[in-house]
């Protein structure tokens, strides 16, 4: 599986960037022991007291800093410091393209494997780590619909409610992005 994703994430066109300000989130794959034949993806939920965002579930990451080497260099960093994930114990499989956040920030999802167990920590901005099997997101009756306001426009966004979370918004759009790219899901996203 591992594999496939790598190989259908080199045939996807990756855009030039924006010009907005840039930020990465990692799509984690947890890939080993019990999660070669069943694997989950690391989400978290954002803590309460922050004043962006605050209790939402998103995906590990942050904003790009001058010093990280490269975008994918910001999602470690930023997945190290929000979930104590060891950089040292995850591989690159490719890139998503990006989507522009409310907030005018281009967001570049990366998707990675996890071959180690972790120790798996939140910082003050995360206030719990919880993750959802891929076969629950594949599986078409776990999916609901939203409407969210983008950019001017209406779009009937799915969502998937699991384990007293909410995946929606942004972070579902980017998983949408993710299952399609790496699966054939055929998940749309419609104008609403």
């Amino acid at each position: 599986m591992i594999e496939e994703i790598k190989y259908k994430l080199n045939l996807h066109n990756s855009e030039k960037p924006s010009g907005q300000p840039q930020a990465s989130v990692l799509i984690a794959i947890l890939n080993y022991g019990k999660y070669i034949e069943s694997p989950e993806i690391i989400f978290t939920q954002r803590s309460s007291h922050l004043s962006t965002h605050s209790g939402e579930v998103s995906f590990p990451g942050g904003k790009a800093d001058k010093t990280d080497p490269s975008l994918f260099d910001t999602a470690l960093r930023e997945s190290n410091e929000e979930i104590n994930l060891n950089s040292k114990d995850v591989t690159e499989l490719g890139k998503l393209n990006y989507l522009i956040s409310r907030h005018k920030i281009e967001v570049n999802p990366f998707i990675a494997s996890v071959d180690h167990p972790q120790a798996l920590q939140p910082n003050e901005e995360i206030q719990e780590i919880f993750t959802v099997p891929l076969d629950f997101l594949l599986d078409l009756k776990n999916i609901q619909r939203e409407n969210i306001e983008r950019h001017g426009s209406v779009w009937l966004v799915p969502t998937w409610n699991i384990k007293d979370q909410k995946i929606w918004g942004l972070t579902a759009m980017i998983t949408v992005n993710f299952l399609n790219v790496c699966f054939d899901a055929n998940i749309e996203i419609l104008e609403g």
